[in-house]
């Protein structure tokens, strides 16, 4: 028999079992819904199956001439789905478990460069200046400006709404991707924001545009999926999108993202257009970029731009 996830494994028939005339069995569930699903796997193949109840489950059986092409196709359906990942048509989409551990270190960073504002004179360091920006190279400000805040509602705006749409990316991408993409989309916003505005003089800090950069990505995300794979439908409960919207439309209407409490729109809208625009293309090469080797590389990545990027600003 087939060793299927969530089916019988290791059980044998009882000597009772009587298949179909003509018919093999190739796995034995504990519902008839699980059967069902494999049987889905059975019927792509243009082959017909039978369900047979015995004892507390169902016995799924085959044509005895196809029953060595079933149970191989069955046990690839379970490598996937052991693998983490759901199969549906062609495309494949992974839920990711994710740990809390990346979203505390993203909230005790921003938390300390508040604290740290207060004492150094990091904001005229790192914040977007769109002048020294384009004239003096120093792009490095379109990172550390993420990093820091004007006041604490500014503050705990971004640390929600960051952590609700990078929940949304991680179960997507996994945790270390989603905040890598998070960071470049940020990035990329404050430097096309920093060359929209130049030669005028513009001053800007915040993570709204990084923030602003991960809405941007699950909208580019959910509209390849739409376009390309209509019959696909990625998971998620139905109260987070409306729940993590509103907050993040209050950051717009509500919270400054340049200094002395001035409302940075143009960064919210280049953030939300780069995040759209890389979801999109990422979402196209999702199982690349899926993958818990690529994750952890990542991770390093993320900080490693973040270290660079201050160690410029500082010296």
């Amino acid at each position: 028999m087939a060793s299927l996830k969530n089916n019988f494994t290791g059980i044998e028939l009882s000597c009772e079992f009587e298949a179909p005339p003509g018919c093999v069995p190739v796995a034995l569930y504990h519902r008839a819904q699980l059967a069902h699903e494999a049987g889905l796997a059975i019927l792509a193949m243009g082959q017909a199956y039978w369900l047979v109840p015995h004892g507390e489950g169902v016995v799924l059986c085959v044509a005895e001439n196809r029953a060595e092409i079933v149970r191989t196709e069955l046990a690839a359906v379970d490598h996937l789905e052991r693998a983490g990942v759901k199969s549906k048509g062609d495309l494949l989409l992974s839920e990711r478990e994710v740990g809390a551990g990346s979203f505390l270190i993203y909230a005790a960073l921003l938390v300390s460069f508040y604290l740290g504002q207060a004492r150094f004179p990091i904001v005229e360091m790192g914040r977007v200046d769109a002048t020294l920006m384009v004239e003096g190279g120093q792009w490095w400000r379109a990172v550390t400006a993420l990093t820091l805040h004007g006041d604490v509602v500014h503050l705990v705006s971004n640390l929600v709404a960051g952590i609700g749409f990078a929940l949304l990316l991680a179960r997507y991408f996994g945790a270390g991707m989603a905040w890598l993409l998070i960071l470049l989309a940020g990035v990329m916003g404050n430097a096309l924001n920093a060359w929209i505005y130049y030669p005028d003089s513009h001053l800007a800090i915040g993570a709204s545009t990084a923030v602003f950069g991960a809405l941007g990505l699950v909208t580019g995300v959910a509209l390849w999926i739409a376009l390309k794979k209509p019959q696909e439908r990625w998971s998620m409960p139905h109260w987070l999108m409306p729940a993590f919207g509103g907050l993040t439309l209050l950051g717009l209407l509500g919270v400054g993202d340049g200094l002395n409490g001035r409302i940075d729109v143009a960064a919210h809208i280049c953030g939300f257009a780069c995040g759209s625009a890389l979801g999109f293309l990422c979402g196209m090469r999702h199982r690349f970029l899926a993958s818990r080797k690529l994750d952890w590389w990542a991770r390093v990545a993320t900080v490693g731009i973040l270290i660079v990027a201050w160690l410029l600003a500082l010296s």
